[in-house]
């Protein structure tokens, strides 16, 4: 009934409902707020995201007119998301009405709250990692109504401070290495405000690009976007290359490679876990292309995970990095030779090869799609008999015995799909999921299912992709539940 009610109203009567609703459910949380001191900063949180709902909505108001029917009808079901989360988590406070007649009921009441407040952070927070990336896409291909935002965005004006900082901004850190990722991290005397550094080589165009990319994650949210927000990079000495410094958020002191975690053998109690690790990384493939960048580089070996010491379980907080080879989307493609086969098979078969195809978006969508492969079945493609010993390919990769599949890049894409087809991940993750997977390896096959002509990804500006991969993939993914 909701959704056909909001079908009915339109969108400027649909963010109407929804801002309804989730006042109503800001109220209910409201009543509860002084019960103790837990519960109050639990709702400060829940003020905080609805809050910002609410301004977000005010502004997809504003960007109606300049939607396509394609953007309208996906914002139409996100809201209708939204609607059915708010209404179902205020019935569960109104539910909530236990006696008060002894110290027993009380403590019971105070649980029941507190873990009604906490599933709806996490109802909030999910709907905003499912709505932003979307949003942020109808602000910066909207036409007449958000030039000048877009002009902002790509510009930076006069009176903007650099991105670039003196090497002085490292002083008394000390580095520390990162085992099998492509980073290191640089711990401060008291161990709290950690960096990550990224290096990147110098080349042709090379210092725009990455002035640019850093001034755009200066206020990233890596628990939204997946990626870390930017300190400032710093200049190497005879324009050798630059660092990016990347701040790790507070507390999250066990830093490791998504490759590293892969060969520990360590595994999530919970198959959820593992979904949101794929989920976080769909989501900050995602943002990059949103902010105009392609990777060219995804692989375990690039994507962080962070934990907290005091955590039991096995760390599931994702961000994306290693961007050594980053650029514009619309920039020039400058071919970088790397023959291991580690790395090649990551890449999509027209990227490799002395005759590699000029990069598009779908490069890093079928990067992507290898990487949920692996995190599907949890289990490392690639094995070291030691440190400082070649990568060999695991059992899990599953190659025939001439290893045939190592020497013909499409050998190995169609063994890829092969592989996401069968019952080893199917077993695991699901058959939505492995159809995720599918749609990531298969973006660029001639007639893709999921993907279709081309020419239907590409905006007024030749960016490729956007609100279709949103939709296609990350919809996708973020519609599984274990």
């Amino acid at each position: 009934m909701a959704e056909l009610a909001l079908g009915i109203l339109g969108i400027p009567g649909a963010i109407d409902v929804c801002i309804k609703a989730v006042r109503n459910l800001l109220q209910a949380c409201e009543t509860y707020r002084h019960a103790d001191s837990t519960l109050y900063e639990m709702f400060v949180r829940i003020q905080v995201c609805i809050l910002r709902i609410e301004s977000q909505l005010e502004v997809s108001r504003e960007l109606e007119n300049t939607m396509t029917a394609e953007h309208r009808d996906l914002q139409r079901r996100v809201l209708n998301i939204l609607l059915a989360k708010a209404e179902i988590t205020t019935q569960k406070f109104a539910r909530i009405a236990l006696p008060e007649h002894s110290r027993m009921a009380n403590k019971l009441k105070l649980a029941f709250l507190r873990d009604a407040f906490e599933e709806t952070i996490v109802e909030l927070e999910s709907w905003q990692k499912l709505y932003e990336p979307s949003w942020f896409c109808w602000i910066k291909l909207a036409s007449s109504a958000s030039r000048d935002f877009r002009r902002a965005f790509r510009e930076p004006g006069p009176d903007s401070q650099s991105v670039f900082i003196g090497k002085e901004g490292l002083n008394g850190y000390t580095e520390m290495p990162v085992p099998v990722y492509s980073a290191s991290v640089a711990v401060p005397p008291d161990g709290q405000k950690r960096l990550l550094i990224d290096v990147v080589s110098s080349g042709p165009g090379r210092e725009k690009d990455v002035r640019d990319f850093a001034r755009r994650l200066r206020q990233s949210d890596p628990f939204i976007s997946g990626l870390l927000s930017c300190k400032g990079v710093v200049r190497h000495a005879n324009k050798a290359g630059f660092s990016f410094l990347f701040r790790v958020p507070e507390g999250y002191t066990v830093v490791q490679s998504l490759r590293q975690l892969l060969l520990s053998g360590q595994a999530h109690s919970s198959l959820s876990d593992r979904l949101q690790v794929a989920k976080q990384l769909a989501n900050a493939v995602c943002y990059v292309h949103l902010y105009g960048f392609v990777h060219k580089n995804i692989r375990p070996e690039t994507i962080l995970i962070l934990g907290k010491p005091d955590e039991g379980d096995v760390p599931n907080k994702l961000c994306l990095d290693g961007f050594q080879v980053i650029r514009n989307a619309d920039g020039r493609t400058y071919p970088i030779a790397d023959p291991r086969w580690e790395t090649g098979l990551y890449k999509h078969p027209l990227r490799q090869g002395d005759n590699a195809e000029y990069f598009v978006m779908q490069h890093d969508i079928y990067s992507l799609g290898v990487c949920l492969l692996e995190i599907g079945m949890w289990e490392s493609f690639v094995t070291y008999d030691g440190p400082g010993d070649k990568a060999q390919p695991s059992k899990a990769l599953c190659l025939t015995e001439d290893g045939a599949e190592r020497r013909n890049a499409f050998a190995m894409k169609d063994h890829l799909v092969s592989l996401c087809q069968s019952s080893a991940l199917r077993a695991k993750m699901g058959t939505k999921y492995s159809r995720v997977v599918e749609m990531c390896l298969t973006c660029l096959d001639e007639g893709n299912m999921y993907f279709g002509n081309e020419q239907e990804f590409q905006d007024e500006d030749g960016v490729l992709v956007g609100v279709r991969y949103i939709e296609k993939v990350l919809g996708a993914i973020n519609d599984i539940s274990l």
